[in-house]
């Protein structure tokens, strides 16, 4: 039934994510109130602990309000997360994962999991912008001047799109904005301002008002999408991370 609420949940909300960039917090107070109710009936039956149940919850709840807080999280993602830890304070009984390795401490499991989901999208993006110069497309036309450093930055965290073919805010946010001042041109922006809407379009108008064919963009996807495959990884694999490292660390001792 956990697993059941759970992948519904995070179906329906990287969906609508996705389509709108808007999710109503009806779905984490519904699926967390069901995660609660299971929880309830399982205190009274004596097969969870209702110490571990609100440990676990509280530490999900303070891990995910604080990486919101500097930033790193969107409120839907850590209000997802709480929910998660709510549904899942523990791996699921009876499934075995690939690898065999689970954090004692599920939902930092899902946590590490869906970063590196998250972290697997720059090679999306650094092959699909590869791509372009076998299309008779300049990466870096106008942009020349730039530090190669930025230029590789830029390479694995952004698209280069046709102005014309810019969603805009929510879905695109600028990677370049016009110079003004003695040296005229155009330069990269390595953090967009995804909360600022209205000067992100006033950028792409200017830039498109220059006759600028091609945009570097930020290509923004929902971490919720992220959080999904994170969860699934944490079904069939396990701690990818602490997989991966666990040989590095076992041959050193």
């Amino acid at each position: 039934m956990r697993v059941l609420l759970s992948l519904t949940m995070l179906g329906y909300s990287s969906w609508v994510d996705l389509k709108t960039r808007e999710l109503s917090d009806m779905v984490w107070l519904v699926f967390g109130g069901l995660g609660l109710i299971i929880a309830v009936y399982e205190v009274y039956a004596g097969s969870l602990s209702l110490v571990w149940f609100v440990a676990v919850v509280l530490l999900s709840a303070a891990l995910s309000l604080t990486f919101s807080f500097i930033g790193l999280f969107w409120g839907a993602d850590a209000l997802a997360f709480i929910t998660l830890a709510i549904l899942h304070p523990f791996y699921p009984k009876g499934l075995e994962p690939l690898f065999g390795i689970i954090s004692p401490f599920f939902p930092l499991t899902l946590f590490s999991n869906s970063v590196l989901a998250g972290a697997s999208y720059s090679l999306i993006l650094l092959v699909r912008n590869l791509a372009l110069p076998l299309q008779d497309r300049s990466l870096f036309s106008g942009l020349e001047h730039e530090p190669i450093w930025r230029k590789l930055v830029v390479l694995v965290t952004g698209l280069r799109v046709g102005i014309r073919s810019v969603r805009g805010p929510p879905f695109q946010y600028p990677l370049e904005m016009l110079m003004t001042g003695e040296k005229p041109g155009r330069m990269l922006i390595l953090m967009p301002d995804i909360r600022d809407d209205s000067s992100a379009v006033k950028v792409f108008k200017t830039i498109e008002a220059s006759g600028v064919q091609d945009v570097w963009v930020s290509n923004t996807l929902p971490f919720i999408v992220y959080i999904a495959i994170g969860y699934i990884l944490a079904l069939e694999m396990g701690d990818v991370i602490i997989s991966l490292v666990k040989p590095f660390f076992l041959g050193l001792f």
